[in-house]
C-alpha cells in the first residue's frame, strides 16, 4: 500500500508508506519495481499482475488548477490533521498544565533569584528612566506592560533578594503571570509542532505533557524572569517553522507566506529578549540552507522560481528578525528618555539626548590646570582611571586602569612640563591662564592622589 499524490501535468509524486509488491507479467519471480507497471493510465490496478493491495490506504491528494501554485515541488510536502479527539486531549493537557503552573503562584511572596534585576527594570521602565543592561529589552517591556496592568507604580526597587511584597503593596502576582501564562501557552505549540512534523497523535500527547511537567520549564515560569518569554518565542519560531512546511505543497500562497513571515517574526522576537536567541536563528539558517540544497537539486522548480524561494527565505528569516529587533530597540530608547544610573555606559553624546542631563559642548580650547576625563576612544570601554592602591607586585606603583563608570577617581589635571613649570614661574604673572597649544607636552596628574602617569617596560600583575 502506497500513498500517492497526482499533481496537475506532472507525473504522480509518492510518498512512501508501505510498499506496493507485485510479480511482473513478463519475467516470473522478478519483483516490480515500477509502480508505473503496476498501474494504468488512470493510476488503477492493472488486470494482468497478480498482487492485492487495500485501496482505503491510497491517499489521493489530487490539486485542481485552479487551486495549484504558480508551480508544484516534488518535495515530500506534510500535512497537518488534528482530529476532535487531538483537540479534546490537548485541552485536557492544557487544563491540567494551568493548574500546576498558577496554582499558589503569589508563592514565595518575596524577591527572588533574578526579581532583583528584572523587576528592578520593569519600574525603570514605568518611570522612563535610563538604565543599561547586558540584555535586549523586549522581555523587560513586557514584564513593564504586566506590571502597569496590576498596578505597580515603580516605586518598588527590588533592591535585595527576599524583600517582603506584600507589605510594600506590590501586585507581584499580576506580574508573575504574564511569564506563567507563556510557559503554559508552551503546551499546546509543543503538540502542534510536532502534529505539524507529522508524528501520531499518542507521541503529540506525549510530548506536550512532558513539557507540561518538566520542572525547570515549571519553576522559570513561575517567576520575574526572563527565560519564558525567551522559550515562548523560540517555541512560536519552531511551530510556524513546521506548519511552514506543511504548505510546501503550495509555495507562495497566502498560508505559506503568513507562517514564513511569522517565523521571522517570532524569530526577531526571541533575539530580542535574550541573545542567546542567536542558537535559534543558527538553527533556522541551518535548517533553511537544507531547505534550499534540495530545491537546488529538484528538477521541477525552474531557476526563476528557486530565486524566487530564495528571496523570499532572505526577506522573512533575515530582514524581517532584524526589523523586529531594531523595531524595540527603538521603542527602550523612546521609553526611557530620563536620566538614570545607565548614564554613565553611554556616550556623552546619547547623555545629552536624556532629561535632565546637561553636560555642555567641551571647549576646543583647554588650559594648563583643567581637570578632565579621558575614554578610551577605539572600544568606548571605559574611563581611564586610577586609585590609592599599588600593584602588589611588578612596579609596585599605584593602579592605573579602564573603569566603565562615572567615578571621581577619574579625573586628571593637565600640568606642564618641570622645564616649562620654571618658565612660567620666572615670568610677570605665573597665575595667569594658559591655553594649551598643538604640539605642547604635557603630563597628567591624577587628581584625587597627586600621582603623575608616566609609562616603563614592567608590565602589570
Amino acid at each position: 500500500n502506497m500513498r500517492y499524490r497526482k499533481q496537475p501535468g506532472t507525473a504522480a509524486v509518492y510518498e512512501d508508506a508501505t510498499v506496493i509488491s507485485g510479480m511482473s507479467p513478463t519475467t516470473p519471480g522478478t519483483p516490480v519495481t515500477a509502480v508505473e507497471d503496476m498501474m494504468g493510465e488512470n493510476m488503477e490496478p492493472r488486470s494482468d499482475l497478480g498482487y492485492s493491495y487495500g485501496k482505503k490506504d491510497l491517499n489521493y491528494a489530487d490539486y485542481s488548477a485552479a487551486g495549484a501554485a504558480p508551480h508544484q515541488s516534488s518535495d515530500r510536502s506534510l500535512r497537518l490533521t488534528i482530529s476532535k479527539n487531538q483537540w479534546l486531549t490537548l485541552g485536557l493537557i492544557t487544563l491540567f498544565a494551568a493548574y500546576i503552573r498558577l496554582w499558589r503562584l503569589s508563592n514565595p511572596a518575596n524577591v527572588v533569584f533574578d526579581e532583583v534585576h528584572f523587576g528592578k527594570f520593569a519600574g525603570k521602565y514605568l518611570n522612563s528612566t535610563y538604565f543599561f543592561d547586558v540584555h535586549p529589552p523586549l522581555a523587560k517591556m513586557m514584564f513593564a506592560a504586566a506590571g502597569k496592568l496590576a498596578g505597580y507604580d515603580g516605586v518598588f526597587d527590588f533592591k535585595s533578594i527576599g524583600l517582603d511584597y506584600i507589605s510594600a503593596g506590590v501586585p507581584y502576582v499580576g506580574m508573575r503571570l504574564m511569564p506563567a501564562l507563556l510557559g503554559l501557552a508552551m503546551v499546546p505549540i509543543s503538540y502542534i509542532t510536532l502534529a505539524a512534523f507529522g508524528h501520531a497523535a499518542d507521541a503529540c500527547a506525549l510530548g506536550a505533557l512532558v513539557v507540561a511537567l518538566e520542572n525547570a520549564l515549571l519553576t522559570q515560569s513561575r517567576l520575574i524572569l526572563l527565560d519564558a518569554a525567551l522559550i515562548f518565542f523560540t517555541g512560536a519560531t519552531v511551530m510556524c517553522w513546521a506548519l511552514f512546511f506543511t504548505q510546501a505543497h503550495r509555495p507562495f500562497s497566502n498560508r505559506w507566506w503568513t507562517y514564513l513571515l511569522l517565523t521571522g517574526i517570532n524569530m526577531g522576537n526571541a533575539l530580542s529578549c535574550k541573545w542567546v536567541g542567536l542558537f535559534l536563528v543558527a538553527t533556522i539558517g541551518v535548517w533553511t540552507l537544507k531547505d534550499l540544497w534540495e530545491k537546488l537539486g529538484d528538477l521541477s522548480i525552474t531557476p526563476t522560481q528557486y530565486a524566487k524561494h530564495f528571496m523570499a527565505r532572505g526577506f522573512a528569516l533575515i530582514v524581517v528578525p532584524l526589523t523586529v529587533y531594531l523595531f524595540w530597540f527603538q521603542i527602550h530608547f523612546s521609553v526611557l528618555h530620563k536620566s538614570g544610573d545607565g548614564n554613565a555606559f553611554m556616550s556623552p553624546e546619547f547623555q545629552n539626548t536624556l532629561d535632565g542631563v546637561s553636560l555642555g559642548h567641551t571647549p576646543r580650547d583647554i588650559y594648563y590646570g583643567s581637570r578632565i576625563r579621558i575614554r578610551h576612544a577605539a572600544t568606548n570601554a571605559g574611563y581611564l582611571h586610577s586609585h590609592l592602591s599599588n600593584y602588589e607586585s611588578g612596579s609596585k606603583q599605584q593602579q592605573v586602569t579602564l573603569y566603565g563608570f562615572r567615578d571621581e577617581n577619574n579625573y586628571w589635571m593637565i600640568t606642564r612640563t618641570e622645564a616649562a613649570e620654571q618658565r612660567v614661574q620666572n615670568s610677570t604673572d605665573p597665575t595667569a591662564l594658559q591655553q594649551i597649544k598643538d604640539g605642547d607636552i604635557v603630563r597628567l596628574m591624577h587628581y584625587k592622589t597627586h600621582r603623575r602617569l608616566h609609562s616603563h617596560d614592567v608590565r602589570p600583575p
